[in-house]
């Protein structure tokens, strides 16, 4: 997609078009359920507030500074913020783990944030961390919202679609000429992997625990920096990939303990 779109114009576009395809499967399947908005609001308003500062800085990040040093970094504070937030409005415990856990997450970050990664410049970067810390505040907020994995996947886009489309308005991004361009297929494609990265998601946060979710998550770290280097060319420095290591390790020890007392079982 390049800078075809601008940010937060491309995740407007994406999360109408995510909607549309979404929007048959549940009137299909019957998977609507009634808004609750007593009990839900604040999850909605979690989701939309987060929204704001999700998808448009995550999509300057991997623009300017490419896609896996963006997804490390983004990853990294994804960690976090679901610490963080999981503490502040899940109940969650901030156990000894997980603050080695925190501790370890911010020394990959000070790998990264290397003298020799100042090419990217710190805006993509920061931008990132924004991104991620928002993230984390979604996983919260679909964890607590009472809706089934489907309804709580549109109330994700339908919120996402108001945010970015506001932060549009707002910053004056332009909206690129609806033409033959393949930059039209490549959004579409990036929607409809959306639909099936977001549904599994939630679907993933209301069966099984965080901690299988955050081992599973670690993937994202994992492929962001195989497709940078095979599809893009992106040769990260040795900083860098040492500093993506130290994340992964961060990220998992919060969950080793509770695979061992669970025998590695996942249900």
């Amino acid at each position: 997609m390049g800078d075809f779109f601008e940010g937060y114009t491309a995740s407007a576009l994406r999360s109408v078009l995510v909607v549309l395809l979404l929007l048959p499967v549940a009137f299909a399947f019957r998977r609507f359920q009634p808004l609750k908005l007593k009990q839900n609001w604040r999850y909605i308003l979690g989701l939309f507030t987060a929204a704001l500062f999700t998808w448009g800085p995550l999509y300057y990040a991997i623009l300017h500074a490419g896609v896996g040093i963006s997804l490390t970094v983004n990853y990294a504070c994804l960690i976090i913020g679901a610490l963080l937030f999981g503490r502040l409005f899940g109940g969650e415990r901030f156990t000894k783990d997980k603050a080695i856990s925190a501790a370890l997450g911010f020394v990959g970050m000070c790998l990264i944030f290397t003298p020799g990664t100042s090419s990217f410049g710190w805006l993509p970067l920061t931008a990132a961390a924004i991104s991620g810390l928002s993230i984390g505040a979604v996983m919260v907020c679909s964890r607590q919202i009472q809706y089934n994995s489907t309804q709580t996947t549109l109330v994700l886009w339908v919120t996402s679609a108001l945010a970015s489309g506001a932060m549009a308005l707002i910053l004056q991004e332009q909206m690129p000429v609806i033409a033959l361009h393949i930059e039209w297929l490549h959004l579409v494609f990036f929607s409809v992997a959306s639909v099936a990265a977001s549904w599994a998601l939630v679907r993933g946060l209301k069966l099984i625990d965080a901690g299988a979710a955050g081992l599973l998550g670690l993937l994202e770290i994992v492929f962001g920096v195989a497709f940078g280097i095979l599809l893009f060319h992106e040769r990260p420095g040795i900083l860098v990939l040492f500093g993506a290591i130290v994340i992964i390790l961060a990220a998992a020890i919060p969950y080793i303990k509770d695979y061992r007392t669970k025998q590695g079982t996942v249900a």
